[in-house]
């Protein structure tokens, strides 16, 4: 018994260790930044890039897209990255580089769902995504960290004012099943993510099952399985996503600017497609120069 009871040991303690520096470099989740009422109800004053605008600007510039603009005291570097968790990407070096220089009071991220495992050991074995870094660094100089996406609450109440419950829950369903199954059927992650996903104000009673995915999906898309589908997002569909990207677009500036106006030095990491969107409301919300392509107006 004694022997068994050596032998255990072992593997007991790595366990523990094991646990214990899981616990001491996770991150939580980054917090919801809430904008003020009175700037949420306040339209942004030009316009965001369309998408055949946006893929001009993406042409014309195929690495990270970065904008630098101040306004008084504040200060912010909007780093638009391409999603790579490659730990020997040049873009996590960049991040670095453009955060030690810029000495940040306050950081923002893309995402609302996780939290990361930071240090040496783990991301060998899953990689750095973007957000996954700002994390690290944030709490490396314990910098305050957020996230720029808006609450999901808020989201899907600002979709359905244009869109029925079942569409708006077949979208948020099938946006993460689709990335997540890589196109093998997985009605078992399908079902997981309904209940979830569903889990809101205006959604609950939406699509109550699979069955009735089932039936939204077909009467929006006739021909084609959700569960195999690889192609773009399909007609409605695609309204949503571009709606909800507009949501999400309009949030993340409001953001910006209120923190930049409140003199913070602001460093935000997202997808570029974000930043090339934004451009130039934001320029026109800080008092900076408008792009090359701004219209007039």
């Amino acid at each position: 018994m004694k022997r068994l009871l050596r032998l255990l040991l072992v593997p007991v303690l790595l366990l523990a260790a094991l646990a214990l520096h899981a616990w001491s470099v996770w991150s939580p989740k980054a917090p919801t930044y809430v904008v003020a009422a009175e700037r949420r109800a306040a339209p942004l004053p030009v316009r965001f890039r369309d998408p055949e605008e946006h893929d001009r600007v993406r042409a014309a510039n195929p690495g990270p897209y970065v904008l630098e603009l101040a306004r008084g005291d504040g200060v912010l570097l909007y780093y638009g990255a391409h999603h790579d968790t490659a730990l020997d990407s040049p873009q996590l070096a960049d991040i670095r580089a453009r955060w030690a220089a810029f000495r940040p009071t306050v950081a923002l991220c893309e995402g609302r769902q996780r939290g990361y495992l930071l240090g040496p050991l783990f991301p060998r074995f899953v990689g750095m995504p973007e957000s996954g870094l700002v994390h690290e660094l944030a709490r490396a100089d314990e910098v305050p960290l957020w996230s720029l996406e808006p609450d999901y609450a808020q989201e899907v109440a600002l979709l359905l004012a244009r869109f029925a419950p079942e569409e708006v829950a077949l979208f948020f369903t099938l946006r993460v099943y689709w990335s997540e199954s890589g196109g093998s059927a997985d009605e078992a992650l399908a079902e997981h993510l309904r209940a979830k996903r569903t889990d809101v104000d205006g959604l609950r009673a939406a699509l109550p099952d699979l069955a009735a995915l089932d039936a939204t999906w077909h009467a929006l898309v006739p021909a084609g399985d959700w569960r195999t589908w690889t192609d773009d997002m399909p007609g409605r569909l695609f309204e949503i996503d571009l709606a909800s990207r507009a949501v999400r677009g309009e949030h993340m500036a409001r953001v910006l600017v209120e923190l930049v106006e409140r003199g913070e030095r602001v460093f935000a990491v997202v997808g570029s497609g974000h930043v090339i969107r934004q451009e130039w409301a934001l320029r026109r919300a800080l008092g900076a120069e408008p792009a090359a392509d701004q219209p007039d107006g």
